[in-house]
């Protein structure tokens, strides 16, 4: 898929996400969002670990410029921000917060 479709599909999520929360005491309340993603058609990757932690890196990338981001292959080599990390506590089993 073109950058360009994606690009929109991420802003759409990201306006979705942006729409206010109403609590039960009929409180509104602003929730933001950050959204990072990474797609084996921009990447040429299929790896699963290599393509979680471009999106993470996107995802700090949107953070700093305030829009929804895709990963580039520049990406794919950035460490680990925020994600699992060898030796952390929870990293070697699924369904457990790292």
């Amino acid at each position: 898929m073109p950058t360009a479709p994606l690009e929109q599909r991420l802003a759409q999520l990201v306006r979705r996400l942006h729409t206010p929360v109403v609590l039960e005491d009929g409180r509104t309340v602003d929730v933001p969002a950050s959204v990072g993603a990474a797609t084996t058609d921009v990447l040429g990757i299929g790896d699963l670990t290599v393509l979680q932690r471009a999106a993470d890196a996107a995802l700090y990338d949107g953070k700093h410029s305030g829009r929804a981001a895709i990963a580039s292959p520049a990406n794919t080599t950035v460490p680990s921000i925020n994600g699992p990390r060898a030796g952390r506590p929870g990293t070697a089993a699924w369904g457990r917060a790292a």
